[in-house]
């Protein structure tokens, strides 16, 4: 039985795990292109652009494989938030994010590179996040984190405390959504639940 070369162009190490979760084996490798925000082109230009380069950037590494390239943004209202530098940021977002609902959108890019054909689309999630205090902002910081995570929050682990209400897909929230991303390879004929998938 065929099995395809999948290679994630990302560091996310939670985009790696969610592969590893669903079965699918694959190859990391960190694309290092520097990451787009052009805040007059709104959310969706953004992650498309930036999972597009990315996947482009690896693929032309490789004669065959299937490529994908994935990039995760929040938007409040009309400010669109990538990855916090430091606790001090995350924590002043999370304030800013208090008893509001934020948008998180992931851009997909797939590139087939023995064909030099790709697809890619956009998926968009809705999270409400409770009211919370002040003390509640700086533990949830102190014990998540920051690093790698659009917006500086997970919704894994002590994120389920502070965020209430989730609209849309799970998996995109991570950052990588799965049924957005089977659709892509199937277009490029290929099935992630048949050929391409690691049986345990």
């Amino acid at each position: 039985m065929m099995k395809y070369n999948i290679i994630l162009a990302s560091k996310s190490k939670r985009r790696s795990k969610i592969l590893k979760e669903c079965g699918i084996p694959h190859e990391v490798v960190v694309s290092s292109v520097h990451e787009k925000m052009d805040h007059k082109k709104g959310a969706e230009f953004n992650v498309l652009y930036n999972a597009r380069i990315k996947a482009e950037k690896v693929a032309a590494g490789y004669k065959e494989g299937y490529i994908v390239g994935a990039d995760t943004l929040v938007l409040l209202e009309k400010r669109l938030i990538g990855k916090p530098k430091t606790r001090k940021e995350a924590i002043s977002l999370l304030k800013s994010f208090s008893g509001k609902t934020v948008f998180v959108y992931t851009g997909l890019c797939v590139i087939d590179a023995k064909r030099g054909k790709s697809e890619e689309a956009v998926d968009m999630s809705k999270i409400h996040v409770k009211r919370l205090s002040l003390e509640k902002i700086n533990k949830f910081a102190a014990i998540a984190g920051h690093n790698d995570k659009a917006g500086g929050f997970s919704i894994e682990g002590p994120g389920t405390f502070i965020f209430d209400n989730i609209e849309g897909s799970f998996y995109n929230i991570l950052g990588l959504p799965m049924m957005k991303l089977d659709e892509l390879f199937e277009k490029l004929g290929v099935d992630l639940l048949g050929e391409g998938i690691a049986k345990k």
